[in-house]
């Protein structure tokens, strides 16, 4: 047999020492007085060992039955759910299929269907940015809007209005708070926009007018974005 001087004696993880304990519980008590110890002391160390491997085996049947016992009441209540669901709906029906509703629910001591909520509708647009891509014209606008908390599916309508173009006109619709606008070509000096939020047949407020007006900064093309007053510049 070849011993590992490198490998001490195991204090943890338990299983190493149980390990040990096993694998030498024998030898101690076959060779107590010829490596030193009393043939008690063997005994001792051999019923230890014992102990501690009932104890651990006991532990794991435990964890197992745990597991099982977790397992089985997980189902229970996703059944008991599913059931319950089934008997409210049924009863919720009946209730309101009934001439006093109300009598039903109080009888069965449930609350009546709850009265959906109306969302409010999106929120106005604003801070509207541009930036331009002078290789194909395109102007990619990107703006802010804050929407009820738990809203979804907002779509903004985009319109624009050319230089003496009368009423703004429809050009896009994007699901996101961005749009290219790909049919604007260079030419006029400036450019409006607005956009306005709709869900689900709500519509939010129209947005202030978006002013774009282009020049040069730089030797760069450059748009100035003009909003409620306020003008920023934005270079391409």
């Amino acid at each position: 047999m070849t011993i590992d001087n490198n490998n001490p004696i195991p204090r943890s993880p338990r299983s190493e020492v149980l390990k040990f304990g096993n694998s030498h519980k024998t030898i101690f008590v076959a060779n107590a007085v010829a490596v030193g110890i009393l043939p008690a002391d063997a005994t001792r160390f051999a019923d230890a060992v014992d102990d501690a491997q009932t104890a651990s085996d006991e532990q794991e049947t435990i964890k197992n039955a745990y597991r099982t016992a977790t397992s089985n009441t997980n189902a229970a209540f996703s059944n008991l759910l599913t059931v319950q669901g089934d008997v409210i709906r049924k009863i919720r029906a009946f209730a309101e299929s009934s001439a006093d509703p109300q009598a039903i629910y109080t009888l069965a001591q449930i609350p009546p269907i709850a009265t959906p909520s109306v969302m409010a509708p999106p929120g106005k647009p604003s801070n509207m940015k541009v930036t331009l891509d002078t290789a194909t014209g395109w102007i990619n606008l990107a703006w802010k809007c804050t929407n009820p908390e738990g809203s979804s599916g907002t779509s903004y309508i985009v319109k624009r209005r050319l230089p003496g173009g009368g009423e703004f006109s429809f050009i896009g619709v994007s699901g996101t708070k961005k749009f290219v606008d790909k049919t604007f070509f260079a030419g006029p000096d400036f450019v409006e926009y607005t956009v306005q939020g709709q869900r689900a047949g709500s519509s939010g407020p129209v947005s202030d007018v978006f002013l774009v007006n282009f020049g040069q900064a730089g030797g760069n093309l450059t748009a100035f974005v003009t909003e409620g007053g306020e003008s920023g510049k934005l270079a391409a």
